[in-house]
């Protein structure tokens, strides 16, 4: 099996080769999920992370703070040198176990995606590095636009690592990905074809860095001892060679006495161990069910319900939706505005809500206006609504096309990589990123105000229903 390394700087569009990759069949080593693997709430990387860089790199939850932890490491060297020597084991012990598998699947290529496939060394294990390349310019666009990035936080990120040109001058093979989804894919396609091409005696062999070969340790002596190779021999006093009295025979119990007693024993001392393991399971169940419900309770709140409960009845929505977007989107806070100019509870831009206005019809519309509770909930459901004809009813493109545009879920759609139909899109065809991670929490947070506010029998047998609220 050979090993191909895949890299590329941020932004550069290495998921996208990635998920080509998967869609082939091959294994694909991914990097970034193991890290995030690694740093569940509870894991002992994550308890250490937290010891190094304070507890407010955690969210109310336990879970990691991603976006804080970033704006730290990649502002401050010594930091990002701290968190790497904190992953570095875990990661490269969990990179090789995934690499055996793979080898054990019988695939003839596996991709190990590593953003810093350089930088830490990963390079060592691969029988050639592919690098996904973007001139800088384009890059620093694309990281702006997907990640919302100010230019100078864009930047940082970008020049913290080896830069676009040195990675591809160091790999065997360039994926030039500045032309359009197609041709990157056939780029990906001939370079597939060559690495199978190449015979299983060219692969080199590796040695895992730091290998060393164990030696025995030899056992010391004990101290003041003399070590010798014959037994000492002792003369037995005469008493303990004489010939003992017999005794009389004692009351044997008979075997399957014994074995009686033995075997209602064990189930004894197994039922008590069970019953009390048992009880002490329902305790913590009900303990972890309290505290999950006074969590929920506490970041979950429910305002302007009469609100959100009258427009998405107006425009066929699902008040549970209608919360869980406000909640992404504001928490809530009617007086809430983002860097690029978005206001309000929904979180509207000043253009979107100048068109919705002339659509609506508002006679006196002013951007102020979208302070305002009632205007804000309006013009968002009245948008949801116009999304979800324009996307019918699918509730992964409503959603998408609310955090990234219509038109980028378009260009989404028309891919057959990501949509099989043209028309529906599933969470786990979006491209990794900020969408996709919208996406989850607007679902996750929807079946949460759904249990917690509405009554059961709201609950839509359709998921689709989600957003149209039939």
């Amino acid at each position: 099996m050979r090993i191909i390394g895949l890299t590329g700087s941020i932004a550069c569009g290495k998921s996208t080769v990635s998920s080509f990759l998967l869609s082939r069949g091959y294994p694909v080593v991914d990097g970034d999920r193991i890290a995030r693997d690694l740093t569940v709430p509870g894991s002992p990387i994550l308890q250490q992370i937290a010891r190094v860089f304070g507890p407010d790199i955690l969210y109310d939850g336990g879970s990691l703070n991603r976006r804080r932890l970033g704006r730290l490491v990649f502002s401050d060297p010594a930091a990002r040198g701290q968190l790497d020597d904190l992953m570095a084991p875990y990661l490269l012990s969990a990179t090789r176990q995934q690499i055996e598998y793979a080898r054990a699947s019988g695939a003839p290529l596996c991709f190990l995606d590593m953003p810093l496939l350089f930088e830490k060394g990963y390079d060592s294990l691969c029988d050639s590095v592919w690098t996904v390349w973007l001139p800088e310019d384009v890059q620093l666009s694309r990281l702006m636009e997907r990640d919302g990035f100010t230019r100078e936080e864009a930047m940082s990120r970008i020049r913290s690592v080896l830069s676009s040109n040195e990675k591809a001058a160091r790999s065997t093979r360039v994926i030039d990905n500045s032309g359009s989804v197609e041709q990157t894919c056939r780029i990906v396609s001939d370079y597939i074809a060559a690495e199978l091409s190449v015979p299983e005696s060219a692969a080199r062999p590796r040695r895992p860095r730091n290998y060393a070969p164990a030696e025995p340790v030899p056992m010391p002596p004990v101290s003041g001892q003399a070590v010798s190779s014959a037994p000492e021999v002792m003369a037995r006093p005469a008493a303990a060679t004489a010939k003992k009295a017999p005794r009389k025979a004692a009351w044997r119990m008979p075997v399957w006495l014994k074995s009686s007693l033995i075997a209602f024993t064990v189930l004894l001392v197994v039922g008590v161990v069970a019953f009390i393991w048992m009880n002490a399971f329902l305790r913590q169940c009900e303990e972890q069910h309290i505290a999950e419900q006074e969590w929920i309770d506490r970041h979950y709140p429910l305002v302007y319900r009469s609100l959100i409960e009258k427009y998405a009845e107006e425009y066929n929505l699902s008040p549970a939706y209608v919360s869980a977007i406000i909640m992404n989107e504001s928490s809530f806070n009617p007086k809430a505005q983002s860097g690029a100019g978005a206001r309000g509870l929904m979180q509207l831009m000043p253009d979107t809500a100048e068109w919705i206005a002339r659509k609506l019809q508002v006679e006196g519309y002013a951007f102020e206006r979208m302070l305002d509770p009632e205007s804000n909930i309006r013009f968002g459901c009245w948008y949801l609504n116009y999304l979800s004809r324009l996307f019918r009813g699918d509730p992964v493109a409503v959603t998408a096309a609310y955090h990234a545009g219509q038109g980028q879920v378009k260009i989404w759609l028309s891919d057959p990589l990501l949509s099989e139909d043209g028309y529906t899109i599933t969470r786990a065809s979006l491209p990794e990123g900020p969408t996709k991670n919208y996406v989850g929490r607007v679902t996750r947070d929807y079946g949460i105000y759904q249990e917690k506010y509405f009554s059961p029998a709201e609950l839509p047998a359709d998921p689709d229903a989600a957003v149209s609220g039939s």
